[in-house]
């Protein structure tokens, strides 16, 4: 009986050593698993601080004033430009508002597009522009985000990388143009001067929602040479923004998303090949946020990275 009750106390012991094993084991996996993500979340909410160019529209100037014044030449944290914002053309006007996702940062504030009025019914262009003051080569990749106004079949909603002396800007005249809505159809488009992909399937922009417009720009070449270019765009609405920064916005996920409106699709993608150009983002070029017929389209958060999506 004695041995008995002395097995049964050791095996009892031995049970209560495994379980607590466990237990320690289960509670360092989880406390490993906040780390990561907390590392992860910081990353992303942190993101500007690793951008190369950044503008968050986080201006000292009173809303509506207009770029361009005392108070709008550029947002308090921005980065990477070489002058300060300027309109070309309608009005683009400081805004409190700011455009924000779960999960990813934003400094406050943004800017509202306004295009100039033909008629009732018409609203011709309206862009503004800024100088940027580094050249990009190789890979590089770059984000937006943006609400649209209201949309015909012809209006356009455009981020353009041109030349800072060219005479008429459009989508057509910049060296690059990224649009999550373009002209003559309801979803958008990616490419350059006459070379251009035109999003076949996915879900249209829709007026008054946010939106995060993302690219990536492979094997640019360094000023004066050649390269094959390979341009990529995706749309991506709040719920799948959402989802993509909990994966850490790791390419691959991206890559094999289908266009589609769950959360795990992306509105649009797009992708264009340039072979042997000399397009590239040189030092001086003009960072376009542009519309044509609409009107109080508002952007936001524009980054530049050499590093990687996730800055």
């Amino acid at each position: 009986v004695v041995s008995l009750k002395i097995y049964l106390f050791k095996l009892y012991e031995q049970l209560l050593l495994h379980f607590y094993a466990r237990s320690i084991k289960a509670l360092i996996m989880k406390i490993k698993k906040n780390i990561l993500c907390g590392i992860t979340f910081l990353l992303l909410s942190n993101a500007n601080l690793f951008a190369d160019l950044y503008e968050g529209f986080d201006f000292t100037g009173k809303k509506e004033l207009s770029l361009g014044k005392e108070g709008a030449y550029g947002g308090e944290t921005s980065s990477g430009w070489m002058s300060a914002w300027q309109i070309g053309s309608g009005d683009a006007v400081v805004s409190k508002k700011d455009i924000q996702f779960e999960g990813l940062s934003s400094t406050g504030g943004s800017v509202v597009l306004k295009g100039q009025r033909k008629n009732q019914n018409f609203f011709a262009k309206g862009f503004a522009f800024r100088q940027t003051n580094t050249a990009y080569e190789g890979d590089v990749y770059g984000s937006f985000r943006v609400i649209p106004g209201f949309m015909t079949e012809d209006s356009v909603i455009s981020m353009i990388f041109a030349l800072l002396n060219t005479a008429e800007m459009s989508v057509k005249n910049g060296l690059f143009a990224i649009s999550p809505k373009r002209w003559g159809g309801e979803l958008g488009m990616i490419g350059a001067k006459g070379k251009t992909y035109k999003a076949v399937d996915g879900v249209p922009c829709v007026k008054g929602e946010p939106y995060l417009v993302i690219w990536k720009m492979s094997q640019l070449p360094a000023v004066g040479n050649v390269s094959n270019v390979s341009l990529a765009y995706w749309v991506l609405n709040a719920e799948q923004v959402e989802y993509f920064a909990s994966k850490g916005f790791e390419s691959k996920y991206l890559t094999l998303a289908e266009p589609g409106a769950g959360k795990n699709n992306v509105c649009q993608f797009g992708r264009k090949d340039l072979k042997e150009t000399k397009r590239s983002l040189y030092k001086g070029i003009v960072l376009t946020p542009f519309i044509f017929n609409t009107n109080n389209v508002t952007f936001d958060e524009i980054r530049i990275s050499s590093k990687g999506i996730k800055d």
